[in-house]
């Protein structure tokens, strides 16, 4: 476990599926994170669960975000490239009476440290939906730097939106810490 100043990072256990299931129904959620807007059933969430979620995976580290007892979200490395030492960070806060109040930020800033520190990677990156400006501020505030934009590369809500590219570096991230 990873403690933070408002959270702590742990593993995914079994018994946090109904509050995924319920996270898993929030279709603005899955709009901002990327994902189709498809209704997910819970025999779904449990192959997600198994196949994400259990640790089996040795190109990923995961843990769910567990504020006061609760898991309210989670954060992914994954996939890890152990050759480039790099990764893919995503962080997402499931709970929406739990967004706007540090939870993400103080998630990420545990995972960077993780990952340079622990892992040795050298770079962490993410792409991230234009239309997420708070988890965009977030990632901006923890030290990442916009990379470019993947012009018009995701369509919702009746037209097409740019993705951008974020990035940040071992020793960037030494000296943003400071």
């Amino acid at each position: 476990m990873l403690q933070g100043t408002h959270i702590t990072l742990r593993p995914m256990e079994k018994s946090d599926l109904p509050r995924l299931w319920e996270f898993a129904q929030d279709l603005d959620l899955g709009l901002l994170t990327g994902a189709d807007g498809r209704p997910i059933s819970h025999a779904a969430v449990d192959r997600i669960y198994e196949e994400r979620w259990t640790g089996r995976d040795v190109d990923a580290v995961r843990w769910a975000i567990d504020a006061h007892g609760i898991v309210v979200g989670g954060v992914e490395l994954a996939p890890i490239h152990w050759r480039n030492r790099s990764a893919e960070l995503a962080v997402w806060i499931g709970d929406s009476v739990s967004r706007r109040r540090g939870f993400g930020l103080d998630a990420m800033q545990l995972a960077l440290a993780y990952a340079f520190r622990t892992l040795g990677l050298h770079r962490v990156s993410y792409v991230i939906p234009e239309a997420n400006q708070a988890a965009l501020a977030a990632y901006l505030r923890a030290g990442f730097r916009e990379e470019g934009h993947l012009r018009q590369a995701v369509y919702r809500d009746g037209r097409y939106h740019d993705l951008i590219a974020l990035g940040i570096l071992r020793d960037e991230w030494e000296e943003h810490r400071d």
